[in-house]
């Protein structure tokens, strides 16, 4: 376990006897797909990092439109604002496909914050860049179209979760269902962008069905047409 955490970014500046402590407080839960693991308005009692699997975080609009907020994957964590704040919980976690996380109780979880101030900047540092994602988010759907909030989607998305090769980004995309709800628009409108970009080449896919490369430089250009 502790050479697991090691490689979670929360954790990865730590020393052995501080991954430790981590390790000893720390319990493993398995959720099936489509599990909720956090529900919103609930007490939040625990801090929680993805192992295995994937997790969307959600609200509900008015109309009772299901708003995705973020996707996670392995290395992330989610929980952390009713920890700070002790407000309910926010919004809701639900595994995407079998999700394994760890969870880290709020005592426990606030302790280790006083103990080790390296833990506390780098948990500072990830909730502060995920705040700035979500105004990011905000500005796309209120000043671009459809397409532009695609193109700079599909750049946010592949800088976190890409991988570079021969030049193209290699990347698991989302179903379009789930990128749609995250740019506030239908499926069929994402549906219809994104099979004009494989017209054009730009997302080619590979022979692992999941996965898709991407060409970052077209994307790139494609954006800067807007300005």
């Amino acid at each position: 376990m502790k050479t697991l955490f090691k490689s979670i970014y929360l954790f990865s500046e730590l020393d052995d006897t501080e991954l430790d402590a981590i390790a000893a407080l720390a319990t493993t839960h398995h959720f099936a797909k489509h599990n909720m693991i956090v529900q919103e308005g609930e007490r939040g009692e625990a801090l929680y990092i993805i192992l295995e699997g994937s997790v969307k975080i959600s609200t509900y609009s008015c109309d009772g439109r299901e708003v995705i907020l973020s996707l996670l994957e392995p290395g992330a964590f989610f929980g952390e604002m009713s920890l700070l704040d002790r407000q309910p919980r926010s919004a809701n976690a639900t595994s995407l496909e079998s999700t394994t996380v760890v969870q880290i109780r709020r005592k426990n979880f606030e302790h280790l914050l006083l103990q080790t101030p390296r833990l506390t900047i780098k948990l500072l540092t990830e909730v502060v860049s995920r705040l700035r994602r979500t105004s990011l988010i905000l500005e796309r759907i209120s000043t671009m179209d459809v397409p532009h909030r695609l193109y700079s989607y599909l750049q946010d998305f592949c800088e976190r979760f890409g991988e570079l090769k021969n030049n193209q980004m290699l990347v698991r995309l989302p179903t379009h269902q789930l990128i749609a709800d995250q740019l506030s628009t239908s499926r069929e409108t994402i549906s219809r962008a994104i099979s004009s970009l494989k017209k054009e080449k730009i997302i080619c896919p590979t022979p692992n069905s999941r996965h898709v490369c991407i060409d970052m430089d077209a994307i790139e250009t494609l954006l800067l047409a807007m300005q």
